[in-house]
């Protein structure tokens, strides 16, 4: 008896074999491929996870250099997943006006190649971009909150190397390809602080003397572990079906505040003086920042058939913060 080919985006399931989901994650040792790692891996019976990263790749984690095709083609001839999940990038604003050559290669290119090649392989790729793609309404007069279908023009280099790549993913990665964007994150089991763009707000806290902060952008920082969580809904719908919910979603918590403000609030979680502390209410230094790029889920939660309820902020930043709570108090 002959077996007929799965039609693309279909997973690959023998009759009555119930088989764990392949999912392979990019960008693995960063704090979103951190988390769903830890949730998929969980759950053995149902996903069978494959973590890649580079410069900071230790076992379990594969080492893989995304901007040589050769070694990506290789790992997905390897491993065959299902799908892709691809959260490397260079996210730092200020590093990609350093070095736009690599971002170049990294955001746009490499992105581009792996949406291709999981098509080639049979594999959905899920692309996870910014909400910096947005202008805060510097060019397009659109104001936020910004639906999935409102027009982007990033206002600096790393934005418009996340929009070019989500271009990439359109043009190279197929029907069933998706678009997840999210805000600035935080992560709980941050060896340091300066990981995340936001949780480094609070070494601000540590300097001696006046110390004038960032009270003009606002930000939604949002916490991995609940956007591992609609990604794992988003990989349990997609499986059923890939092409069921593809093109660009949103994630992001409605909770927001200025670097100021996130300061204070650390001051208080840390039981730090703030008084040192000043508002800075004009536009910060370095690449250009848009002001406001609230993202609107509506459309995501309208997709995966329930709206996520999202980690207080409050609670969310006293438990980032524990480990550097105790090494304030040494």
């Amino acid at each position: 008896l002959g077996l007929r080919q799965a039609p693309s985006g279909a997973r690959r399931v023998l009759p009555g074999v119930a088989a764990a989901m392949k999912v392979l994650i990019t960008g693995a040792s960063g704090m979103l491929g951190r988390s769903l790692m830890r949730l998929l891996s969980a759950d053995p019976e149902t996903y069978q996870v494959v973590g890649t990263g580079l410069t900071r790749a230790e076992p379990p984690l594969r080492r893989l250099d995304l901007t040589d095709e050769g070694s990506a083609r290789a790992i997905l001839d390897e491993l065959r997943p299902d799908f892709v999940v691809h959260c490397a990038a260079e996210r730092d604003p200020d590093r990609a006006d350093q070095d736009p050559e690599g971002v170049l290669k990294l955001n746009v290119a490499a992105s581009g190649t792996m949406a291709r090649l999981c098509v080639e392989h049979n594999a959905t790729i899920i692309y996870i971009s910014t909400d910096y793609v947005f202008d805060g309404g510097v060019v397009t007069e659109v104001l936020p909150p910004y639906g999935v279908d409102a027009p982007t023009e990033p206002v600096n280099f790393y934005g418009r190397s996340k929009r070019d790549g989500e271009l990439a993913i359109l043009a190279e990665g197929g029907p069933a390809a998706l678009t997840l964007r999210v805000p600035v994150l935080y992560a709980q089991d941050c060896k340091d602080v300066s990981e995340s763009a936001s949780l480094i707000v609070a070494k601000s806290l540590l300097k001696t003397g006046e110390q004038t902060i960032d009270d003009w952008g606002v930000r939604f920082p949002t916490s991995v572990d609940d956007v591992a969580v609609v990604l794992k809904a988003i990989l349990d719908l997609k499986a059923k079906d890939a092409s069921t919910v593809s093109g660009i979603l949103h994630c992001s918590s409605g909770e927001f505040l200025t670097k100021y403000r996130m300061a204070i609030m650390m001051a208080e979680i840390l039981e730090l003086p703030s008084d040192h502390l000043r508002p800075d209410p004009n536009p910060p230094a370095g690449a250009p920042r848009p002001q406001n790029t609230q993202l609107d889920c509506s459309a995501t939660w309208a997709a995966l058939g329930f709206e996520h309820s999202f980690t207080p902020l409050r609670s969310g930043l006293e438990s980032a913060l524990r480990s550097f709570k105790e090494t304030c108090k040494a």
